[in-house]
C-alpha cells in the first residue's frame, strides 16, 4: 500500500513512523517538510499519481486537501473533525474524524467481547486535554488513567478531561449479567497517531464508500486495523456494577 502524508504536528510525525514500521507500507509520499528517518520508501514530492490514500493530520485546510486528493481520485483521511454538510458532495471517499474520540472510541464497541444488542446499556467515552472534572459520570478507563469523571457530550457519549500526557478510550456495555468493558490508554500523540493510521489502512482496504463521511462509519474495519497495529486493548468485567 502506498500512502501520502500531509503533516505539521507531532501526531503526523508519529503517524509517519507507524506507517514506516508496518511492512504493508510500500511507499510514503511526504507532502510537507516533516523530519523522518532515512528510509528507501520515503519520497518527497507533490505528485499523488502513485498513492492509494492521502493521510492528513489536520494542519492543512480540508478544502485544499480535498482539491489535491480529487486530482488523484484516491481516499482522503483527515485526523480532524468536520461537519459533512459543510463540505459538499465528493466522488471519492473523504473520511474525517480519524481521531480517538470520533473513531477509536466508537470502534471499541465492535470488539467481539462486547457485542451489544438493542436492550443493552452502552457508554462510549474518551479523554481530551483540559482540567479534570470534579463531578459527572464515573467512567472506567485502563490504567494509568483509571476511573475519571466525565460529561455527556451526546447521547451515550462521554468526555473526561486530562491535564497530563495520557489519553484513553473505553466502550462499556451493560446487561442483566453485568458490565463488559474494552478500553485503551497510552500517550496522547501515540494514541491519536495510531488511530489516524488505522483509519488510513481501512481506507486503503476499500472500507469506505465515496462521499464525505466519518471514520466511525467503518468502525469494525478500524478496530481490525488497530489490532493489526498491535495497540494493547484491555478487556475486563468489574465485580460490582454501577448501573442497576
Amino acid at each position: 500500500m502506498r500512502f501520502a502524508l500531509d503533516s505539521g504536528s507531532d501526531i503526523g510525525q508519529r503517524a509517519a513512523r507507524i506507517l514506516l514500521g508496518d511492512e504493508r507500507c510500500e511507499q510514503l509520499v511526504v507532502l510537507s517538510p516533516t523530519p523522518l528517518p532515512r528510509d528507501r520508501r520515503v519520497v518527497r514530492t507533490k505528485n499523488l499519481a502513485s498513492v492509494d490514500v492521502v493521510v492528513a493530520d489536520g494542519t492543512t485546510p480540508l478544502v485544499s486537501l480535498i482539491g489535491r486528493a480529487s486530482v488523484a481520485g484516491v481516499p482522503l483521511v483527515v485526523w480532524s473533525d468536520a461537519p459533512e454538510s459543510d463540505l459538499g458532495p465528493s466522488s471519492f471517499p473523504v473520511i474525517v474524524g480519524a481521531n480517538v474520540g470520533s473513531a477509536l472510541a466508537e470502534a471499541l464497541v465492535t470488539h467481539p467481547s462486547l457485542q451489544p444488542d438493542d436492550s443493552d446499556f452502552v457508554q462510549v467515552a474518551w479523554t481530551e486535554p483540559g482540567e479534570p472534572l470534579t463531578r459527572g459520570t464515573a467512567i472506567p478507563f485502563p490504567e494509568p488513567v483509571g476511573m475519571a469523571w466525565a460529561e455527556e457530550r451526546s447521547a451515550g457519549r462521554f468526555v473526561a478531561y486530562r491535564n497530563d500526557d495520557w489519553g484513553a478510550a473505553s466502550a462499556i456495555v451493560e446487561d442483566s449479567a453485568g458490565r463488559r468493558i474494552v478500553g485503551v490508554a497510552d500517550l496522547v500523540p501515540h494514541l491519536e497517531a495510531i488511530t489516524l493510521v488505522a483509519v488510513a489502512f481501512a481506507a486503503a482496504n476499500a472500507s469506505f464508500d465515496a462521499g464525505i463521511q466519518r471514520a466511525s462509519n467503518a468502525a469494525e474495519a478500524v478496530l481490525t486495523e488497530v489490532r493489526n497495529l498491535e495497540l494493547d486493548l484491555a478487556v475486563w468485567r468489574p465485580l460490582v456494577t454501577r448501573h442497576p
